[in-house]
């Protein structure tokens, strides 16, 4: 039986690969609306400079009414959190440290312009599961889409890094397991040159994400995995990077997301 969300402990037995591929997930349907929206700004950094910058601004209100409120394209990184208690680990066979988990990438595609409020389902699966030796990594994929018309809105695909619990296939030929195109993951190549321009920013402990993960603010479990401070999880920090750099930043004066 795989661990709870908060138990911890070592593992007693290793991953069942079959099992855990084999596991389907019932669809989960969820709604979220502009208020949502504008939290999850608000979370990420919007405003937090100046409240009346205009270019941020209109991702918390609008003067035509909070419908028209622009969403950044990364809210749809929490859309597959809104399932349930937000936890989707839960897979029989999967025998896991839940201290010594890590999120290890994120991967979305977007199909369509994201409302400000919709009531979706998510439909999700195992897209991948790799044996890593001393770790494990699985890969949660989540297809969300409009309820009613049943058209995609968007994917999500998580990596989760389990610390501990590799091991489960011959050493000699470890296991891997994707279901994705190998297109779908791109190699990133960066220019052996000096950056045109340098900006620098810090998350603030006190943005309003925080609360709501108990990885983050649990001193219990930040404690049983060696931490001692405030986690700031990486999908949530980066995504203060998709608002407006300010135009001073950048070459000829130019802003945007």
């Amino acid at each position: 039986m795989a661990h709870s969300a908060l138990a911890t402990g070592p593992v007693s037995c290793a991953i069942d690969p079959a099992m855990v591929l084999s596991h389907k997930f019932p669809e989960v349907a969820s709604a979220y609306d502009e208020r949502d929206v504008a939290l999850y700004a608000l979370g990420v950094g919007a405003c937090s400079a100046d409240a009346a910058d205009e270019k941020e601004l209109q991702l918390v209100y609008h003067r035509d009414g909070q419908s028209s409120i622009k969403v950044l394209p990364t809210f749809i990184s929490v859309l597959n959190a809104k399932t349930g208690d937000g936890f989707y680990m839960d897979v029989p066979g999967l025998h896991y440290d839940p201290a010594l988990l890590l999120h290890g990438q994120q991967y979305m595609e977007i199909y369509r312009p994201i409302p400000s409020r919709a009531n979706v389902a998510n439909k999700i699966r195992i897209a991948g599961l790799h044996d890593r030796g001393k770790a494990a990594i699985l890969e949660v994929e989540t297809l969300t889409c409009l309820e009613g018309s049943g058209e995609a809105l968007c994917m999500n695909r998580s990596t989760i890094y389990l610390r501990g619990a590799g091991g489960f296939s011959n050493s000699s030929q470890p296991f891997s397991y994707g279901t994705y195109p190998s297109n779908e993951v791109r190699d990133v190549t960066f220019p052996d040159s000096t950056p045109f321009a340098v900006y620098e920013d810090r998350t603030q402990k006190s943005q309003v994400y925080t609360p709501n993960n108990a990885w983050t603010v649990n001193a219990w479990i930040r404690r049983s995995s060696c931490h001692e401070v405030i986690l700031q999880h990486g999908t949530n920090s980066r995504e203060r990077y998709l608002l407006p750099v300010p135009a001073p930043c950048l070459p000829r004066g130019n802003s945007g997301y």
